[in-house]
């Protein structure tokens, strides 16, 4: 009775559900249809080998194929192969649309890359190594395995790529709806993609603390509340590319450039010429306007404002090496001017040269600049700053510190590539920096506020601040360009070999320090080096960094865990001059100098399990701190629609060391239950757990034999989250859906809704819901809507009077009443023709 009742229900979750195209699904989703695992694999090894099913009855020669079983097939999936292109294939991968638009951070630039794809998929006989690297998941390994496939002879369907021997299960899935097969490239046609979206949710990477912004940074988030966003992109026949975008960050003025009396929106835009040949020379990318640059593993030159943890440009954190176009959201690490991209016989060239303006914090002193500043939201901001007159009083003087612009580079540089055979590329990259103002951090003068001076360098709780101190500082002149006062060189070299599975990866940078190119023996560097063991079911990733101190390089994006200034006397914006300074460490791209070993692995021991592991552990370098951190992930299916994932992580710092000041341990449990329904509707529980232990430090408790005048050094402090909730997911119909989410939280939580990536907090019990509806709208529209509410029990913050009132008769001098409720809105749409 059981088995027949399963069997009713199990017929019951596949009904109404559209047909699985036969000819390119997955192991995993022949798995998901209602027979034997066994011939579901008998099924796939057909279509892998033999070729495409054109006619269902040629599966009863499969041994294990009877009648029923072939019925089934006929009522669940279909032989027909996906040949739509344009418009049409951004219908059928709306999915993969609507996840690659929402990708905001480091990889947002390959989204252009990926839409033109998927619009316009390239002949597979006729991509290059960055052609397939560029792609989700997709390892060296496995694109030197299909190039030496293509070698062999012309791949003429989908499952003939999936033969070539060493090409991995997810790399084969990651690449094949980005490619043709067609012996004939048939001339491309024009494409234009535009995507706006407006949204009222706060950055992650603002300054600590909102309630310490300043009068002017409080005002516009009430007068600018929106973030919005317009981006358009056109290609035209097979050569040419234009693209534009126009961002303003949550809390910002809107962005104008003043054409005489006009104010015009300043934009980011591009043009590209691709893909033409010049005599011997093939150019792959010749851009005008504003465009990206990446070199190596990051440790020379990659070009955004953004960073992200642990990026090994394995899996799904991406590095293409190349240039590229740029209408991504980063503004002070742009670059503006010319690039080319070529290739002669087997050796590639980048060369690139831009001039824009850059926000800069500049010394009030002499005019010189301290460093580069990333904000979010973008605004100038007023300095307060006391002076002793001559009869001893002081005097505050408003200083308005404008460091919007206030800064010119110039950049250049190039990076060479020798393709020896497929297996092994070897790399030259160097760029050099010219200011137009010199470079002399004056921490103390210009950024800690005077009374707070000297806590740099002194401050138990900021032992990182040697980091600080070892900022690059430059005066010079150069004969390129006439106002440079200043300059920063670097330059390095990086490799990719393949052999047979392994992958092996590494790059060194040399910042000139003392500006003599002919000596490196000084000079800071930076080294990332890789190893990448893969298998069908098993991967194994070893990679090791040793970045110095000095190794000041605001293009630097490689392997790190922690952004640059990480501890330091930035993190804290109360004792800085004005809390937006905080966003020198906030809005750092840069690593932190940091000497370690990564370990991460991914093991499908079993049909229904993937096990998946990340060790880390690394020594901080600006103070000898030691630090680890593990997290495993399971997912198991017992059930062909039923899914379980826990994560469980575990990290700690200061372990070795019981005179860490800011040593703590944390501990995290993530439980996810997943019920695919019929009609690909879902539903979702989640729980989570978190703990961390914070000891020893100084700022989280207080003195209460001074009557709260001074911070205790003793004292720890537990802080424990949890929370609960649950996911729906409905389908009305192919093209529109429906999610909500609930979540009940205590603490720190982090979590995924739909595209966005968010970090929340509470003191008290909350509750966070969202709705998201998404539909295609006609032929060529795409409409996404989130609305997210966040509720919490209010809680009233006392703060006392101070010494003068003694300890056991403290009364509460003022209050703090917290926000409890709070909600945000998120709207695209998406038009592409």
């Amino acid at each position: 009775m059981k088995k027949i009742l399963f069997l009713i229900l199990l017929s019951l979750s596949f009904s109404q559900t559209k047909k699985l195209a036969l000819n390119s699904a997955t192991l995993d989703e022949l798995y998901d249809l209602p027979i034997s695992p066994q011939l579901a694999e008998l099924l796939y090894d057909y279509v892998v080998y033999q070729g495409p099913v054109t006619n269902i009855y040629d599966l009863m020669i499969l041994p294990q194929m009877t009648s029923e079983s072939l019925a089934i097939l006929k009522e669940y999936t279909s032989t027909n192969e996906v040949k739509s292109v344009g418009a049409n294939r951004f219908q059928e991968f709306s999915r993969k649309v609507e996840s690659f638009t929402g990708t905001e951070g480091v990889n947002e630039g390959l989204v252009e890359m990926w839409l033109d794809r998927l619009a316009e998929p390239v002949n597979i006989n006729e991509a290059t190594y960055d052609d397939l690297i560029a792609l989700q998941n997709v390892s060296p390994v496995d694109a030197v395995a299909v190039l030496r496939r293509i070698d062999e002879g012309s791949i003429s369907y989908q499952r003939a790529l999936r033969g070539a021997l060493g090409l991995s299960y997810y790399g084969y899935r990651n690449m094949r709806d980005f490619f043709t097969y067609d012996t004939i490239n048939s001339k491309k046609s024009n494409h234009f993609w535009y995507n706006t979206t407006y949204k009222t949710i706060p950055s992650t990477n603002s300054f600590d603390g909102d309630a310490n912004a300043s009068k002017e940074m409080t005002q516009n988030y009430r007068n600018h509340p929106g973030d919005v966003q317009h981006k358009l992109i056109f290609n035209y026949g097979d050569h040419w590319k234009f693209g534009a975008l126009y961002h303003r960050h949550l809390g910002e003025e809107n962005r104008t450039t003043k054409i005489g009396n006009w104010d015009i929106p300043e934009i980011k835009a591009s043009v590209s010429m691709n893909d033409f040949e010049m005599g011997p020379v093939s150019v792959d990318r010749l851009i005008l306007g504003n465009y990206s640059v990446t070199m190596g593993q990051g440790v020379v030159f990659e070009s955004t404002d953004f960073f992200a943890p642990r990026r090994s440009g394995y899996g799904w954190s991406r590095r293409v090496v190349g240039a590229f176009p740029d209408v991504s959201r980063s503004f002070e690490y742009a670059l503006n001017g010319l690039a080319i991209q070529s290739q002669i016989g087997k050796i590639q060239a980048i060369g690139f040269i831009s001039r824009n303006n850059r926000d800069a914090v500049i010394n009030k002193l002499d005019g010189s600049f301290s460093s580069l500043i990333t904000m979010y939201p973008r605004s100038n901001f007023i300095s307060y700053t006391d002076i002793i007159d001559t009869s001893g009083n002081t005097v505050t003087i408003i200083d308005h510190h404008n460091v919007k612009n206030r800064l010119e580079e110039v950049t250049y540089g190039t990076h060479l590539r020798l393709f020896q055979d497929h297996d092994f590329i070897i790399g030259f990259s160097a760029y050099e920096s010219l200011y137009d103002r010199e470079l002399n951090p004056q921490i103390q003068r210009t950024i800690i506020a005077n009374a707070n001076e000297w806590r740099f360098l002194q401050s138990i709780g900021n032992t990182a601040d040697t980091e600080i101190a070892a900022m690059y500082a430059s005066s010079g002149e150069s004969p390129i360009w006439a106002k440079a006062k200043s300059f920063r060189r670097v330059y390095g070299m990086d490799f990719t070999k393949v052999i047979s599975n392994i992958a092996f990866q590494g790059e060194i940078g040399v910042l000139d320090k003392d500006g003599d190119l002919t000596t490196s023996k000084n000079d800071p560097r930076a080294m990332v080096f890789s190893s990448y063991l893969q298998f069908n079911n098993l991967n194994f990733l070893v990679l090791y960094r040793d970045y110095d101190l000095g190794y000041d390089n605001p293009y630097q994006r490689s392997f790190s865990n922690y952004q640059r200034y990480k501890g330091t006397i930035f993190e804290d914006t109360f004792y800085l001059e004005v809390p937006e300074f905080g966003y020198l460490y906030s809005g750092s791209s840069q690593p932190q100098a940091e000497r370690g070993v990564f370990l991460s692995s991914r093991y499908q021991f079993h049909r229904q399990a993937v096990l998946t592991t990340d060790f880390d552990t690394w020594t901080r370098v600006a103070d000898n701190a030691r630090y680890y951190r593990t997290v495993v992930r399971l997912q198991y299916r017992p059930t062909f629609n039923f899914r379980i994932n826990i994560r469980q992580k575990w990290q700690q710092r200061g372990a070795h060391n019981s005179y860490d000041p800011s040593a703590f341990y944390s501990r995290e449990s993530i439980v996810r239950a997943q019920l695919r329904l019929s009609r690909f509707d879902q539903v979702e529980l989640i729980y989570m757990r978190a703990n961390v232990d914070f000891t020893s430090r100084r700022r989280l408790s207080i003195d209460y034999e001074s009557s709260g005048e001074e911070l205790a050094l003793v004292g720890n402090k537990n802080s424990p989250s949890h929370a609960l909730g649950f996911r729906v997911l409905h389908n009305f119909r192919n093209d529109s859906k429906i999610s909500f989410r609930t979540l009940v939280y205590d603490g720190f939580v982090w979590s995924f809704e739909e595209t966005d990536f968010r970090i929340f907090d509470s003191l008290s019990d909350a509750m966070r819901w969202y709705v998201a509806y998404s539909s295609r709208i006609g032929q060529n529209w795409m409409l996404r809507i989130k609305w997210t509410n966040d509720q919490s029990t209010a809680i009233t913050n006392y703060y006392y009077e101070g010494a003068d009132v003694p300890v056991n008769q403290r009364v509460p001098w003022g209050n703090v009443m917290g926000i409890n409720e709070s909600g945000d809105l998120r709207v695209q749409i998406d038009y592409n023709l």
